[in-house]
């Protein structure tokens, strides 16, 4: 039997509830039919929950909360005395770690302050649409088909028996740069890709083929290392794998001017920028050779039914491992004692011990909120404060009262910019004001009828500098600020591309970074964890995560680990948490 139909069997013998959006519909509708009696007045502009998809603010806790937990504790006890491992936080990068630890017989439980898993893969419903709230591509989850390779993160999540339904996109890309007067689309598959550019800037190709090579090179480097724990043989690295040395110390600018690009083909190359937010003069190539490479050559993926489909399939999974996973419940202390992590205090002042616990959180957060005074060491706060927080998002989710095709709209994702000088978007950013580096997806061009059969949904995002927004939350111009900001947005997407998207709204939401602030907690809204520069990359991270296990019994997941943002890393941080965990605890 090949692996594609052990997989197919397996997810047979897994049964309807594999599909989060249809095995639980019962779930669904319960908590739909609550939302409905609390939901009501009108959809526009409302400063309702980006991520949480099916209740307003301020309401959950009236309905499953605190006090009817409390009201029942004396009977029933939710927790046992003492687990191996507790994690805090269910955002994709936690429930990966708790799913490998429950994998491997370990006792886990999943605390989340919300009523909902999955963090930011996640949804939300207005009206008749069901808005995917952050994804906008996954690489790494090939199938081993068409030339491709068995992604990674595929491969991950296969093996703790979560089965996703991916679907690929149809390219990676469309770029419209009015600097140049070009819109380009990128193609999967490195050979289109570099055909593609040669039409648009000839005489470039063959250096495209050389940058393809060499991130290439970087891969094998990065495989390698991995394979042997972290711990490479010098020889090896110099004879086998010199390229990955060679550029280990420059920046992805660097690298595009010693392999000689014209300005416009780095343009087009760099469209993915806002995927690491920090300026590509700045940032370390080896971060941007693998992410570039992989999702050229193996092609990127979402989830079908949103990503919430996902963060359910993991919860359900989790379940049947024999772990406990308890929404509504926050932490808000860790307990120390002896200068190491031994578990945890909810909110309402119950104690959990453990004998690991698990942060899908900032150590922002964690550091200076959750910890007493003097139990963290020096060298970890410094660590922390020299760090750069990533950016915060600005969102605009549009129900759309048509088919994509009915608009003018081909394309799953745009991006659009006068040009991709990186350095002056990053200094703009900075600026509380309508972007100059806007993306755009719709969801139902790489999966039609995803929202409905007459209608669809588009999604705008621009990033931010952390502390952009300081000084623009005020009762005053905030609102103001909101809608004008989505107005120019939308106004801006119709000029370039000649689509009439305007009278067709339905339903708008827009969230801003104190949106994502008041929901999400991390500090400014940050959604990127901390930047990936050339002296803090994925390397110097990952060869120094043992030295950065400043407290004892407490390791961090998600987009603050070693592999920084997005779901495809915060998958993989959790997964290598957790074997970590594992070795620590005498797992294997």
């Amino acid at each position: 039997m090949s692996k594609q139909q052990q997989q197919q069997a397996q997810r047979e013998q897994r049964g309807p509830h594999r599909h989060g959006h249809h095995g639980h519909q019962d779930r669904y509708e319960q908590q739909n039919a609550q939302d409905k009696q609390v939901n009501q007045g009108p959809h526009s502009h409302r400063e309702h929950h980006p991520h949480r998809g099916h209740h307003p603010p301020h309401t959950h806790f009236a309905r499953h909360g605190h006090h009817a937990q409390h009201a029942q504790q004396d009977k029933h006890p939710r927790f046992k005395d003492a687990y191996d491992v507790i994690v805090v936080g269910s955002g994709v990068g936690g429930l990966t770690a708790a799913l490998e630890l429950a994998n491997s017989g370990k006792d886990v439980l999943v605390l989340e302050q919300h009523n909902l898993t999955g963090g930011y893969s996640s949804s939300f419903v207005r009206g008749r649409y069901e808005f995917e709230v952050s994804l906008h591509e996954l690489c790494e989850c090939g199938d081993g088909t068409n030339g491709a390779t068995f992604g990674g993160v595929r491969t991950i999540l296969d093996s703790v028996g979560v089965f996703a339904e991916y679907v690929r996109v149809p390219d990676a890309y469309r770029v419209i740069l009015s600097k140049w007067g070009v819109d380009f689309t990128m193609p999967f598959g490195i050979e289109n890709a570099i055909a593609a550019i040669e039409a648009v800037d000839p005489g470039q190709g063959p250096k495209v083929r050389n940058l393809f090579a060499l991130c290439g090179e970087i891969y094998d480097a990065l495989m390698y290392i991995q394979s042997c724990d972290m711990n490479p043989s010098p020889l090896v690295m110099a004879t086998k794998h010199s390229s990955f040395l060679r550029t280990a110390a420059y920046s992805v600018e660097d690298v595009y001017n010693a392999l000689g690009f014209s300005p416009l083909t780095k343009d087009l190359l760099s469209a993915y920028y806002g995927y690491v937010t920090r300026r590509l003069d700045e940032t370390s190539f080896t971060v941007w050779a693998l992410m570039l490479y992989l999702y050229i050559r193996d092609g990127a993926h979402i989830i079908n039914k949103t990503s919430h489909a996902l963060a359910i399939d993991m919860e359900m999974r989790l379940r049947e491992l024999g772990a406990q996973v308890e929404t509504n419940v926050a932490v808000t202390r860790l307990l120390v004692e002896d200068g190491a992590v031994t578990g945890v205090e909810t909110s309402l002042g119950e104690q959990i011990r453990a004998k690991r616990v698990l942060c899908n959180l900032s150590p922002n957060t964690v550091f200076a909120r959750m910890m007493p005074a003097g139990s963290v060491p020096e060298e970890a706060l410094r660590l922390t404060g020299a760090r750069t927080l990533g950016a915060s998002p600005f969102g605009v989710y549009l129900g759309l009262d048509a088919l994509p095709e009915e608009m003018g709209i081909t394309s799953y994702e745009f991006f659009f910019s006068e040009d991709m000088n990186t350095a002056r978007i990053y200094e703009l950013s900075k600026r509380w004001q309508i972007s100059t580096k806007i993306s755009v997806t719709c969801p139902d061009v790489a999966i039609p009828g995803l929202t409905g059969p007459d209608r669809c949904q588009m999604n705008f995002t621009c990033l931010y500098d952390p502390e952009a927004m300081i000084g623009h939350t005020g009762a005053g111009g905030y609102q103001t600020n909101k809608e004008e900001f989505a107005d120019g947005l939308i106004a801006i997407f119709e000029s370039i591309t000649g689509a009439r998207i305007r009278s067709h709204i339905e339903e708008i939401e827009i969230a801003t970074p104190a949106t994502y602030v008041h929901y999400s907690g991390t500090p400014f809204g940050n959604i990127y964890g901390y930047e990936m520069t050339v002296l803090d990359g994925i390397v110097p991270r990952t060869l120094r995560i043992h030295d950065e296990q400043y407290v004892p019994g407490l390791d961090f997941v998600g987009g603050f680990g070693r592999r920084a943002h997005g779901f495809c890393s915060s998958i993989t941080n959790g997964y290598d948490t957790a074997r970590d965990t594992l070795k620590i605890l005498g797992g294997e």
